[in-house]
């Protein structure tokens, strides 16, 4: 464990459960085939750290962090990411299941091959992405904000989109339901009677 705070000490092929780290800086390193589970990692910040192949099952990362980081085949699964950040990554093949992301932030980062499935990102934040095959399935998304970031192409329409948060010219080429239009007519300046 002492290996996964220590700067620019890469941490590889580990099994890792009932770990705390809490308020530590985490740069310069690389952690790759780590699974952890029933973890506590609330209010770190990880800079400039590559995940590969990383497994958060049942872990709280709340307040947490990450700048710069490369997130590569993770998976977060039952994990609380409670007013977590991700600024300037770049997060490619990795889920997101069943989590709690009230607040969480994503802020220019270059998402490709994304999932959030059955999650609450109740009040989460998104500025400035870059996505590509980005799917959101059954998913809390009340009120989100959605800054420069286009929907074309993403389905809604399992999604809850009360009082969402975005420019009507981004949702363009989007897929919502039938019974989500009644959300989006304040977004689109119009009244239905």
């Amino acid at each position: 464990m002492n290996d996964f705070i220590t700067p620019e000490i890469d941490v590889y092929n580990e099994k890792l459960e009932k770990i705390e780290v809490i308020e530590q800086e985490i740069q310069n390193k690389s952690i790759g085939n780590v699974n952890c589970k029933n973890s506590i990692f609330i209010n770190n910040r990880f800079e400039n750290v590559i995940f590969n192949n990383v497994n958060f099952l049942n872990t709280d990362l709340s307040n947490t962090t990450f700048i710069n980081c490369g997130l590569h085949n993770c998976h977060f699964v039952d994990c609380k990411l409670i007013g977590t950040s991700f600024n300037d990554c770049t997060i490619k093949h990795t889920e997101y299941i069943n989590i709690v992301g009230k607040y969480l932030g994503f802020s220019y980062c270059k998402m490709n091959e994304i999932t959030i499935k059955e999650s609450n990102l109740t009040e989460a934040r998104f500025l400035e992405l870059s996505l590509n095959h980005f799917t959101l399935e059954e998913s809390t998304l009340n009120k989100t904000e959605w800054n420069n970031v286009s929907l074309y192409g993403i389905d809604l329409s399992t999604c809850e989109i009360e009082n969402m948060l975005i420019d009507p010219k981004y949702l363009r080429g989007a897929t919502f339901s039938y019974d989500q239009i009644i959300y989006l007519t304040p977004l689109l300046g119009i009244k239905i009677k």
